[in-house]
């Protein structure tokens, strides 16, 4: 097999004296694999720069050393590979290629959360998240069956730090299908997909006229969310944070009316009250959800916060190791 790259400069670059030096760069990205217990797993990678990157492998937060004898790693003209020895499932996780020289600092794009399936019903709203590293900042795009998304009125999408959402305000049928995730960069790409199924829905069942929307407040604010429900019999609404089911307490109220409409207030905000927030009408039906967030708007008071650069280029690619059982005949 032979692996080759093509670097293509900027024209800038073309138009000043010759480019003697360049950051790290993954020509061809390490990948995930999975193999059955008690063979070798390999990982492959093409790393490019000028001066000649210096590579390593980690196994987590840990690098993945050849005097252990479980590991060895070996390259030749860019090409990197690292062997991890007569897997079992003790050696499945998450291993990590890292290229660095002295021209600054960044990372190729990495999903710390993939997006999943997700089954809604009609009329409900539909939330696909992902959350995403990388430096620079990846840009993030979404497509639905292979077509690119942009948002309007049917599809919105929301960001925060490095979470992402594609949310859809009204799922119907028409909605069904693959829906993928791309984070791109000068230094990489990944991308992951996910299915979206949508439920009909049984008439008097429980659903949302009025979806609480999500809210950007500043520390000390209140943040309000209202919403409306619909359905016979009169559903139940409840409140949770992440996994957290919330009641109304000193910090807190929730409000729950005989006309359907409620609320969920927030007093004294703080930064751990930022995140995502789920409200869920609930009745013999079935049940309706809107998923919503709470983010925190705060301003350094210390320029000392931001890192200084270091001078060192950091380029690194992740991918995950999967085991499976050997099989017995």
């Amino acid at each position: 097999i032979m692996v080759v790259s093509l670097d293509v400069l900027p024209l800038a670059l073309l138009e000043q004296a010759a480019v003697t030096e360049m950051p790290p760069r993954f020509a061809v990205p390490v990948t995930d694999i999975k193999v059955a217990e008690g063979l070798d797993a390999v990982f492959e990678c093409v790393v490019t720069g000028t001066p000649v990157p210096v590579v390593q492998w980690f196994r987590g937060d840990a690098c993945a050393t050849p005097g252990t004898g479980k590991y060895v790693v070996s390259q030749k003209e860019g090409l990197h590979s690292l062997k991890v020895k007569n897997v079992g499932p003790s050696d499945s996780g998450l291993y990590r290629c890292q290229a660095t020289n002295r021209l600054g600092e960044g990372k190729a794009p990495v999903f710390l959360k993939q997006i999943s399936d997700v089954e809604v019903w009609q009329g409900d709203v539909a939330r696909l998240s992902v959350s995403v590293t990388g430096s620079p900042t990846p840009k993030i795009q979404w497509f639905f069956n292979g077509r690119k998304l942009t948002p309007c009125m049917d599809c919105k999408l929301e960001f925060a730090g490095s979470d992402h959402s594609l949310i859809l305000p009204r799922a119907g049928v028409q909605d069904e299908g693959e829906y993928r995730c791309v984070a791109s960069s000068a230094h990489g790409e990944t991308s992951c997909s996910a299915q979206l199924r949508v439920r009909q829905r049984q008439p008097g069942s429980p659903c949302f006229a009025r979806q609480p929307g999500s809210v950007l407040c500043a520390p000390g604010s209140t943040a309000v969310f209202e919403y409306t429900v619909e359905g016979r019999p009169r559903p139940d609404v409840l409140w949770s944070k992440g996994s957290e089911r919330l009641l109304s307490d000193a910090r807190r109220s929730i409000a729950q009316r005989p006309d359907g409409s409620g609320s969920l207030t927030e007093w004294h905000c703080v930064e751990e009250d930022s995140g995502l927030y789920t409200c869920r009408a609930v009745s013999a039906l079935g049940e309706a959800t809107s998923v919503l967030t709470v983010t925190g708007k705060y301003r350094p008071s210390n320029s000392s916060l931001f890192p200084q650069n270091t001078g060192v280029y950091c380029n690194a690619f992740t991918s995950i190791l999967e085991v499976s059982p050997a099989l017995v005949n």
